[in-house]
């Protein structure tokens, strides 16, 4: 069998690769029976020869293949002309392997990606959860822990958390135990949440408003190794922008700091009070040259023309000029 995860929910897209190796067996057994390929270029005949071993203790063998559809349909040069052709190579695959493209971004559904696989694979997708949607998630996995939460607290766990549903998981498992029997509000959501992430935004806007390329550099690294991702940190930080743009939107329109707070769903004053102060001191159009900017190097990062190390440093240093 031939299956196609993609989508930018990753946190589902483990949960359901989850499933699939609990269905191996015991622990031991599964892990002699699951061969992982993510580093590339990765190598088309030790796949063939993977797919072609057989099962230890089991009646099959999970093949899984991270990121290279994707590359495939950005035309990334370093791929071989038989993954591009892999559908002509299917029948090679014993019944006994199951082999698993996951795809941490959306492929497109004319795209070359889909076309080198063939028809003959199951495709799920996974969306990443926003609005309502994300919010019902985040009820239902407090459910799950036997707890309760406001709607507020949900609101805000939603937008602190940046829908990370690793992080979010995270959280709610310590609410859970903070809160104990008692309904988790929005105030013991301020409190336990650590909102590190959110102060090295601010101080690389700062960096960057007051042309400090090293201490922007740092503060990019600091969140590295906070255990964000490159494309996290471009999300975070293309959000960050946009709230800027739409403050100062609503600044111009004389809107109190208040009713800002309530259009744009911040809550926590000092957030809101950051955000506010940093709007004022750029302008639309220096706003609009930090976006185009996020926008080609996550372009950048997702064709594969350049490492997600390099390319956010160079973001760091032309973002400070």
């Amino acid at each position: 069998m031939i299956r196609i995860f993609h989508g930018e929910d990753s946190y589902s897209i483990s949960q359901e690769i989850r499933k699939i190796k609990q269905k191996l067996g015991q622990i031991d057994i599964a892990s002699s029976n699951i061969s992982i390929f993510e580093t590339h270029p990765i190598n088309f005949h030790e796949v063939i020869s993977t797919s072609k071993a057989i099962p230890f203790m089991s009646d099959r063998r999970v093949i899984i293949i991270s990121n290279l559809l994707t590359k495939i349909q950005n035309k990334v040069k370093s791929i071989s002309e038989e993954w591009l052709e892999f559908h002509k190579y299917i029948d090679e695959i014993p019944p006994t392997s199951e082999i698993i493209f996951v795809e941490n971004d959306e492929l497109k559904n004319n795209g070359l990606g889909f076309s080198a696989v063939g028809d003959g694979c199951e495709v799920k997708i996974f969306k990443k959860k926003k609005g309502y949607e994300l919010e019902n998630w985040i009820k239902d996995k407090i459910a799950e822990s036997n707890s309760k939460a406001s709607p507020n607290a949900i609101k805000r766990l939603s937008w602190i958390t940046g829908g990370d549903l690793y992080k979010l998981e995270n959280e709610i498992t310590k609410l859970s135990l903070y809160a104990n029997d008692r309904e988790i509000n929005i105030s013991d959501v301020n409190k336990l949440i650590s909102s590190s992430r959110q102060s090295n935004i601010f101080l690389f806007i700062d960096a960057v408003m007051e042309k400090k390329a090293g201490v922007a550099l740092n503060e990019l690294y600091s969140l590295i190794l906070d255990g964000v991702s490159i494309s996290q940190i471009i999300s975070m930080l293309a959000r960050q922008v946009r709230l800027l743009i739409l403050c100062k939107e609503l600044s111009n329109k004389k809107l109190n700091k208040d009713e800002i707070g309530k259009r744009i769903f911040i809550t926590n004053n000092f957030v809101l009070d950051k955000t506010i102060t940093q709007s004022n001191r750029f302008s639309i159009h220096n706003l609009s040259k930090i976006q185009k900017k996020l926008l080609k190097t996550d372009i950048s990062v997702k064709v594969g023309s350049m490492d997600e190390r390099s390319a956010i440093e160079i973001l760091a240093s032309e973002l400070s000029k």
